[in-house]
């Protein structure tokens, strides 16, 4: 592979950080997720005997599917320009994963020399995902409220991804229960990369 950039989007639990990782050891190179630039609020749940911060409880627990939607995707554009485009404009060689990769914002790079694609999750995929993560059963019944609250806005973001992607004509790959970072890389075409 040529490329100097690899930029992997889509939304939470849809193994972004996971098929980055593993496209970046491949390839012998550093991968940086977008969370570690700007945090927006994130899960909402934690391990004991960690406490969520009551900004993130508000967030959750106040605001409707549309406002967080809102509330998400103005976080990722004002991230753009001063904290995400530094690093696909550099020279090194890099993968860049996250949610903050809107299709936008990307279709109006030069990809000479970037290879972009979001993972878009089939139905029930990260609904199931993200209970098994969150230790969904074991919780009482305000933090499964917090963490329903978190679901729908990220199957919101899921088919918010899947429709720009489509509408731009960018490339996707979907996510089923069952694939397999292996399977990804193969269809992203790193599989067997020096």
């Amino acid at each position: 592979m040529t490329n100097r950039l690899f930029l992997i989007g889509g939304p939470s639990h849809a193994g972004k950080s996971t098929l980055a990782a593993a496209v970046a050891e491949c390839l012998n190179c550093r991968c940086i997720s977008t969370d570690s630039l700007a945090k927006h609020p994130g899960r909402p749940w934690r391990d004991p005997p960690e406490q969520l911060p009551p900004h993130v409880v508000e967030h959750y627990r106040d605001l409707s599917l549309d406002e967080m939607m809102q509330s998400v995707l103005t976080h990722y554009r004002s991230m753009w320009t001063p904290l995400v485009l530094p690093l696909i404009e550099g020279r090194e060689r890099l993968v860049l994963e996250g949610s903050a990769l809107l299709p936008e914002l990307v279709a109006q790079l030069d990809t000479q020399n970037i290879s972009a694609t979001w993972l878009v999750a089939a139905e029930g995929v990260l609904g199931r995902r993200i209970k098994v993560e969150s230790d969904y059963e074991a919780r009482d019944p305000d933090k499964r409220f917090l963490i329903d609250k978190f679901a729908q806005r990220a199957l919101a973001f899921n088919r918010f991804i899947n429709e720009e992607v489509s509408r731009l004509s960018l490339q996707k790959l979907e996510v089923g229960c069952e694939t397999s970072v292996d399977e990804l890389m193969v269809r992203l075409g790193v599989a067997g990369s020096p």
